[in-house]
């Protein structure tokens, strides 16, 4: 059995969705590449171009970076202030974790709660490109907002869950280490690779 299946339920579920959507991200990473390489070659080879290509160059950012966030933080991606956090113990670094999966969550709710007229307005307008030849269907990269954020809530979740059970871990090593001097503390405590690893 592997240490995943180990895990809680809501962790393993969490944690699928945020890889399942780092992978869309990898994947519109692959597609921007192969569209960026195929208007190279017809602009330089063939000495053609399309408005619409070009357009997609730049709505493939969208899903890479508003989907691909939520899956760095899982994987520990982001950037942290490490020459201070690493001096700190394990209970204290699962607080500082647990303070900013707090910070996150509200900030991915808020900005969800923000991003929904803008993207219903858009819906609502069937807005598309301005430019004649650009893409139809502008309201679809828009709504990737509230999904990318979605998605920035649901890892807040997960690395909430999995720090205040850190917490809670070195809270109990405390009172056994008075109780049962015998059981090690280490046996009791709850590794942290990533939220829903």
């Amino acid at each position: 059995m592997t240490a995943t299946r180990t895990k809680p339920l809501p962790d393993r579920v969490l944690g699928l969705i945020v890889d399942i959507a780092g992978w869309g991200a990898a994947l519109s990473g692959l597609a921007l590449v192969l569209v960026v390489g195929g208007n190279v070659l017809l602009r330089y080879l063939f000495n053609s171009g399309s408005v619409a290509m070009q357009e997609l160059e730049w709505h493939l950012v969208s899903p890479i970076a508003l989907m691909g966030m939520a899956y760095g933080m899982r994987h520990g991606g982001h950037v942290r202030v490490d020459f201070l956090y690493e001096r700190l113990g394990p209970r204290a670094q699962a607080i500082i974790d647990l303070f900013s999966a707090v910070l996150m969550a509200i900030l991915g709710a808020a900005l969800i709660w923000f991003s929904i007229p803008y993207v219903q307005q858009s819906i609502m307008m069937g807005e598309g490109s301005p430019d004649p030849g650009g893409l139809p269907y502008r309201f679809l990269l828009k709504a990737f907002i509230p999904i990318g954020f979605g998605l920035m809530f649901v890892q807040a979740i997960a690395q909430g869950l999995v720090n205040y059970r850190q917490i809670i871990a070195e809270d109990d090593d405390g009172v056994r280490a008075f109780d049962a001097p015998d059981v090690p503390a280490a046996a009791h405590r709850v590794a942290q690779n990533g939220a829903g690893d």
